[in-house]
């Protein structure tokens, strides 16, 4: 992972922005990124906590050529992974010193949950560590420094907070078109993948279930036993695409000027595309409009809330820095 200890090695040169001035003409020293306290972070470990999402950045754009884009994007990861790494350690720090003691039981449900959840077993998670180059032993203190980290946070920063009509009143004026939303659809799809019959089929078979569907079959109960949508098979969706807006849609072209040229009810001709055939359903229309207070106003509370946990969180860590020893390579 040469380019990434090259990369991180700009970075801390050039790009540290809030973490302080000082730190901007840094250069890395045997692969260390920061002290905290006691704590080292090097550039390793910068680089496994951002791995993922980085990878994931890579995925989604090197494919369409976007490098320069990418680069962006991995600055911001590595960025805001440094300084996520930092305040793990100013929060683990402020445990040690406050003196509270977690039961290694605790840790022992909270690894056993996790690796159920995410990998099913320990013989799937053995595989996936050796290929992370990690070991069991670090992969249990991650979760444990997490776990620590969460419940500290609980600790120090009310998760009950208040929001009075007044506030969320103000916010929903002062934003309202946030809550604006455009023409919508909401869609039922049957998608007969050419790939998976014979020369000729998917069209013979989308125009068998249209006709059925035209003399007042269940279009649903049809998606269920002819659609070759992936996503039929998460929870019996019956071909349902929900609300849909023509601006942003995930549909085709074809099927969405349909969609916003039918009626509620409408059902649409066979559409044939390259690599497969699609009947819809309109089963719902709305027109533009700005959703209402009344409809909105968990969503209102919900942001208000977040926004306070944050600015309760950013002075926490703002007092935990004030009273810690952060330092970074080629500092005095």
């Amino acid at each position: 992972m040469n380019w990434k200890r090259s990369f991180l090695a700009l970075w801390l040169t050039f790009s540290l922005g809030p973490l302080g001035q000082s730190a901007r003409a840094v250069e890395l020293l045997n692969g260390l990124a920061a002290i905290v306290n006691d704590a080292v972070i090097t550039v390793d470990d910068v680089e496994l906590y951002t791995r993922r999402a980085v990878e994931g950045a890579a995925r989604q754009l090197l494919p369409l050529g976007k490098e320069a884009e990418f680069e962006r994007r991995r600055q911001t990861l590595m960025r805001d992974g440094l300084e996520q790494l930092i305040e793990r350690e100013l929060i683990l720090h402020e445990f040690k010193t406050a003196g509270y003691n977690l039961p290694e039981s605790i840790i022992d449900d909270v690894v056993a949950a996790r690796v159920k959840e995410e990998f099913g077993d320990r013989l799937t998670l053995t595989k996936t560590l050796h290929l992370r180059n990690q070991t069991y032993e670090s992969f249990r203190k991650d979760e444990r420094d997490a776990f620590i980290v969460a419940q500290m946070t609980i600790k120090n920063i009310n998760q009950n907070l208040f929001v009075s009509p007044k506030k969320i009143e103000r916010y929903y004026t002062e934003n309202e078109e946030r809550y604006r939303i455009g023409d919508r659809a909401k869609v039922r799809m049957i998608l007969i993948d050419k790939s998976r019959h014979a020369v000729g089929e998917p069209k013979k078979l989308a125009d068998s279930i249209r006709e059925r569907a035209a003399k007042g079959e269940d279009f649903g109960k049809l998606a269920d036993e002819f659609s070759d949508d992936a996503r039929r098979f998460k929870g019996g969706l019956r071909g349902d695409q929900g609300w849909v807006e023509n601006k942003d849609s995930d549909l085709r072209k074809e099927l969405r000027d349909f969609a916003f040229a039918a009626k509620e009810g409408d059902l649409s001709p066979v559409i044939e595309t390259e690599g497969a055939v699609f009947l819809v359903k309109v089963e719902g229309r709305e027109a533009a409009r700005v959703r209402p207070l009344a409809e909105v106003r968990g969503d209102v509370e919900s942001t208000l809330k977040s926004v306070e946990r944050e600015r309760l969180r950013k002075q926490w860590i703002a007092r935990l820095r004030t009273k810690a020893f952060v330092r970074f390579p080629g500092q005095g």
